[in-house]
């Protein structure tokens, strides 16, 4: 993964875990059909992602991310301090009913033209972009694809109770500390603008997008697979909008799933060398410090290995902890640790190493010191509040 985040801007970022996946079965390290099932066994959560690429392109095409993009610049009355506060709320909003991918893919560019279009220095907002795109993926279970993996089939009420506070905690404190980081750059005024109209292809984009969400919620209530309701809704956002299918097919990164499998495979590499065994042990020897000290070990565990090796990756990994434990309560602090984790580095999450790519595209440097120092400011407090709040409610 530090390849991804520091290799040749030439070079394409999903090369790196798929030479890394090619090197293991040329040397035997992985077995080429224990290969094929690791990419395999996350069937749900693969297609889950296409069908949120699928739904964020034909909602990009038919205007409503343009639309929103226009009535938060008209709401904000010019402050860029406003901006930067509406473009962090309805990113959070975003994330949560259609996964942080989403925010990171799509919201991104639309906020990128919409803020240095006005003169703004677009940095802060690009970060807002990303950062609130994990911080806020938490506390849904359909907020992040990497929750899929760790509970396949969760309960949406025990889930809610769990890890929703903590996400709202979270999000407003990042708010709060971005607020101040930031205070240069979001002082002054832009030249207001009107809001845009909302036609009705972007409304009846946005009614199907809502029914997929709602979809998600029967889903869950059902105990089914998340991956092919989303991606029925997929089809059903399609064919709503109006929008050509090779259009939207055309602008889904297919790269990403070759990132992906390389991924899955040297996670799957490490599995078989003991990494399981390794956990268990480090929670065991937690569990001595009590209930406490293994929320913690897990959260902050699964948060620094997750900007390790990416935390879709590392979702596996304790998805296979889970089922081997037996405990779904081991599940929440995993999921915030491998949800919140990613905020400091740039390849923790895939929702990140896209935005990368996006900001990259467009002459914008991130620096990775800079990243992991905005990251900490608020990462470490963010997941201390949460193991402290799944003690308490057990």
């Amino acid at each position: 993964m530090l390849l991804v985040a520091l290799g040749p801007r030439r070079i394409p970022f999903w090369i790196w875990p798929a030479a890394g996946a090619i090197v293991l079965i040329a040397f035997r390290l992985e077995a080429p059909h224990a290969a094929l099932d690791a990419i395999t066994a996350q069937w749900n959560v693969l297609l889950f992602i296409l069908s949120l690429m699928l739904i964020s392109a034909v909602a990009e095409q038919s205007g409503l991310f343009e639309w929103l993009a226009g009535v938060l610049v008209a709401s904000a009355g010019g402050s860029r301090r406003r901006l930067f506060c509406y473009v962090f709320g309805s990113g959070a909003l975003l994330t949560a009913i259609m996964a942080n991918d989403t925010t990171g893919i799509v919201f991104t560019p639309i906020v990128y033209r919409a803020v240095a279009g006005r003169g703004i220095d677009a940095l802060p907002f690009l970060f807002a972009c990303t950062f609130v795109a994990d911080t806020a993926s938490f506390g849904l279970p359909f907020s992040n694809p990497a929750n899929l993996i760790v509970i396949a089939r969760p309960e949406f009420i025990p889930y809610v109770v769990h890890l929703f506070v903590p996400m709202l905690f979270a999000t407003a404190l990042n708010l709060a500390i971005f607020l101040v980081l930031f205070r240069r750059p979001l002082r002054g005024n832009y030249a207001p603008a009107d809001a845009p109209p909302l036609e009705g292809r972007m409304l009846f984009t946005l009614f199907a997008m809502l029914l997929v969400a709602l979809g998600y919620l029967g889903a869950m209530s059902a105990n089914m697979p998340l991956g092919p309701v989303a991606f029925a809704g997929a089809i059903l956002v399609l064919l709503v909008a109006g929008v050509k299918p090779q259009f939207a097919f055309a602008q889904i990164g297919w790269s990403t799933f070759v990132l992906l499998g390389g991924m899955f495979v040297l996670l799957d590499a490490v599995v078989h060398h003991g990494a399981i065994a390794w956990a268990l042990n480090g929670l065991h020897d937690a569990a001595h410090g009590g209930r406490l000290g293994t929320l913690l070990a897990a959260a902050f565990g699964a948060a620094v290995v997750a900007n390790l090796l990416n935390n879709l990756p590392v979702a596996a990994m304790s998805g296979a902890l889970v089922a081997h434990t037996g405990s779904t309560l081991l599940a929440y602090p995993l999921i915030a640790g491998i949800d919140l984790g990613p905020n400091l580095s740039t390849t923790g999450s895939l929702a990140t190493i896209l935005w990368l790519a996006i900001v990259r595209g467009r002459g914008v440097q991130v620096s990775p010191f800079e990243y992991l120092r905005l990251g900490l400011c608020f990462v470490p407090a963010a997941l201390l509040f949460t193991c402290l709040w799944l003690w308490i409610i057990k």
